[in-house]
């Protein structure tokens, strides 16, 4: 987990969050761990969702959430240098109303239900901490097969605020290349190319921070992206 949380800490935010409501939590529910960490670095809490049995031969997916409205796809396929073994898909959602990541857990049904600082609700199946829905219109595709052929093996479509895909990069968070593109895509399906530059600005010590708050995000993106549909 340590190269895990490595790779979302390198992503900073000017959004605010509050410690006092991102307490260190670990819980465990059938093959289902989470976990709740404060950043100090960052100014961010983090949420994780993964598989106990990813152990066995350190084949998994897990996923992870953060209150810039990070969904990160984290992949590990197997047991070598982390840098060819591992691999993460970025997406960041907005609008963002919430200021904190909430969960619980639906012991009868077998479910975890994690609120993400959208509002949206990700249900996970707790026997293989595999993501079964995301609330609302939004259709989610989950490949059976953790493999670098499939972009970190989650798709999102018809989401209902602005999507942000950050794309997929084997041994290292994909907006860490300031250089590369991201894309955005509204609620009826148009997009526009971002380059990371625009989004994000770097720092010489390897920091990844988020230019834009909740206030002043939307002004951005109407200026930048005036095709796409505000949320």
């Amino acid at each position: 987990m340590s190269f895990l949380f490595g790779l979302l800490m390198m992503v900073s935010s000017v959004y605010a969050a509050d410690p006092t409501t991102c307490p260190d939590i670990v819980e465990r529910q059938d093959n289902t761990q989470v976990q709740m960490i404060w950043s100090d670095a960052t100014n961010s809490c983090f949420f994780s969702v993964h598989p106990m049995d990813g152990y066995v031969d350190l084949v998994y997916r897990d996923f992870l959430f953060s209150t810039e409205g990070l969904f990160m796809v984290f992949n590990s396929y197997g047991p070598g240098d982390e840098s060819q073994t591992t691999a993460a898909r970025e997406f960041f959602m907005f609008p963002r109303p919430l200021s904190d990541i909430k969960f619980k857990w639906n012991f009868d049904a077998q479910e975890l239900e994690v609120t993400h600082v959208t509002g949206d609700k990700f249900i996970f199946d707790t026997r293989k901490a595999r993501l079964k829905s995301i609330s609302g219109a939004a259709s989610v595709k989950v490949a059976d097969y953790v493999e670098p052929g499939n972009r970190g093996g989650v798709e999102i479509t018809n989401y209902q605020g602005l999507l942000l895909d950050g794309g997929f990069k084997i041994g290292s968070a994909p907006t860490g290349n300031a250089s590369n593109s991201s894309v955005m895509k509204d609620s009826v399906g148009k997009t526009c190319s971002i380059r990371n530059s625009e989004l994000f600005k770097y720092t010489s010590d390897g920091d990844v921070i988020f230019k834009y708050s909740e206030n002043t995000f939307p002004a951005f993106i109407k200026k930048r992206c005036p095709q796409l549909k505000a949320p």
